[in-house]
């Protein structure tokens, strides 16, 4: 189904338990793809959406964190996803149009801000004066502004974390030891979005009195995590013990887990809703659908790496969203038929074998016709794979904004500096440390002249050239005493992008 300006649907929000509404307000024709401008509104309810009641319906205004109130609007895709319900088409509550793109989503907005209501006000309006004031407090015996966001304790040592309540609007903690009063602080404000923590030495940790929503956690020696209800992603750190207990108060359907490499042997998260594995060399899809068999959410990056057992996907009746990148192992006859994965909404892959994109493109014709979002792209010929297990720019290799020549250049100037510094450990600490410096420069300067006058160096591919740069220095022997970070800090000096 096409949506269509003045369209109202709704839409179910697992977070909220209830139903959520929005408004199609036009369509956009100006692109080669038109998009759906779509309108949250303010409106939940136990049950779906009534055409009686949309002379009544009213924009939700954002204004959760360090958001300004406003009205909130994105560019969608004008196919309408099946999870979507039409409720009657009414004149659209704005005109705006927006340079903001989004997915279809399911009212994560909505309940955000729902969320940030249920705060005294006295504390949100705390939080919105000290984000745009420009006071200064002492926090450690030294004066920081009180409008801090994140916060590191490598760049801020302190001991208390109670100290941490000088800063009203702080909501990204990263910590790289245990502290004292810690709990007590995490209880004490609703604004610690994000935490991680590593190197705690503790074997229990309980933050279920918290409100963190994402919680990257060392893992290592612990026996026993409990979760907040209200907890939304957990990232795993670290060594994890066998049979790891960890209790998510009946929040496992919405919780995300996230993992490196591995599915990890967990106790307590049977019913988990969400998982995300990275690095993958190789991961078996039925060890998956041992541990979390009722998932709908899978999404795999590979490093690149190989699936096996493929076609188990399939047992995923309950899955909606399905993406992988960078993997491969299976063939075309591994790609799950449209009518195994009756709930499919999103379905993605992204750098995969040749044949298997053909198939998957095929099949889900139809059902991207019927509001499925289906994205493959890359296919891959089995020579593409063993030129490019070790390249740290495969990923360029068919984006809109970078040439094929400078995938390949990429790749070419990767290899060459990586031999070169593999050559370098055979010579004196002396000769190391100037072979290596001029490598940098050469590296660097390759990178420059790619992109002199073309500008396609962006926050993604900057980030692909310093951690491939970071990998080789990584090859310097211990004994060296080389810093590295005096090399990596060269790099940032001559490059032009």
């Amino acid at each position: 189904m096409l949506a269509k300006a003045g369209d109202v649907y709704c839409v179910y929000n697992n977070y909220l338990k209830k139903y959520t509404a929005c408004q199609i307000t036009k369509i956009e024709e100006n692109d080669k793809n038109p998009k759906a401008v779509i309108l949250s509104l303010d409106w939940s309810g136990e049950e779906p959406l009534k055409e009686a009641e949309l002379s009544s319906l009213q924009p939700l205004y954002k204004d959760f964190m360090y958001w300004n109130r406003g009205i909130h609007l994105s560019n969608v895709d004008v196919n309408v996803p099946t999870n979507y319900t039409f409720v009657g088409n009414v004149t659209p509550l704005t005109d705006e149009s927006t340079n903001s793109y989004a997915t279809w989503g399911n009212g994560y907005e909505v309940y955000r801000q729902l969320k940030w209501q249920e705060i005294p006000k006295e504390q949100r309006d705390a939080f919105k004066e000290a984000d745009k004031s420009e006071e200064k407090v002492i926090f450690a015996g030294e004066e920081c502004g009180i409008s801090k966001r994140r916060l590191n304790d490598e760049w801020k040592p302190f001991e208390d974390a109670m100290e941490l309540k000088v800063f009203p609007c702080l909501t990204h903690l990263t910590l790289n030891k245990w502290h004292k009063n810690l709990y007590e602080y995490l209880q004490s404000t609703p604004f610690i979005s994000e935490l991680v923590l590593e190197n705690h030495n503790q074997t229990k940790l309980d933050f279920s009195k918290t409100s963190v929503c994402t919680l990257s956690i060392d893992m290592t020696d612990v026996e026993e995590l409990i979760l907040n209800d209200g907890l939304e992603q957990l990232i795993l750190l670290g060594e994890i013990r066998k049979d790891c207990n960890i209790q998510a108060n009946g929040n496992e359907q919405t919780l995300l887990l996230q993992c490196d490499k591995v599915i990890p042997k967990l106790k307590g998260l049977q019913a988990l809703g969400k998982l995300h594995v990275i690095k993958i060399e190789e991961l078996d899809i039925e060890e998956v659908l041992n541990a979390y068999p009722k998932l709908t959410e899978l999404r795999l990056w590979g490093k690149p790496g190989n699936l096996l057992h493929f076609d188990t996907l399939s047992e995923f009746k309950e899955l909606e969203v399905l993406t992988t990148m960078d993997l491969f192992g299976f063939t075309a006859e591994d790609i799950p038929r449209p009518d195994s994965l009756p709930n499919l909404r999103r379905f993605w892959m992204n750098s995969l074998p040749e044949d298997a994109a053909k198939v998957a493109k095929k099949l889900y014709k139809k059902r991207k016709g019927e509001g499925l979002d289906l994205w493959v792209t890359k296919p891959r010929k089995p020579e593409w794979l063993a030129q490019n297990l070790d390249n740290p720019f495969r990923s360029w290799d068919g984006q809109e904004n970078i040439t094929p020549a400078n995938a390949k250049k990429a790749a070419a100037l990767y290899r060459k500096t990586r031999a070169g510094m593999v050559k370098l450990v055979e010579s004196s600490p002396d000769e190391m440390m100037q072979g290596a410096t001029e490598l940098v420069k050469l590296y660097t300067e390759g990178f420059n002249k790619m992109d002199k006058g073309k500008y396609f160096i962006e926050t993604v591919e900057r980030e692909d050239i310093y951690t491939a740069l970071d990998d080789i220095l990584d090859l310097i022997p211990a004994e060296f005493n080389i810093d590295k970070e005096n090399l990596l800090n060269f790099f940032d000096e001559l490059k032009d992008f």
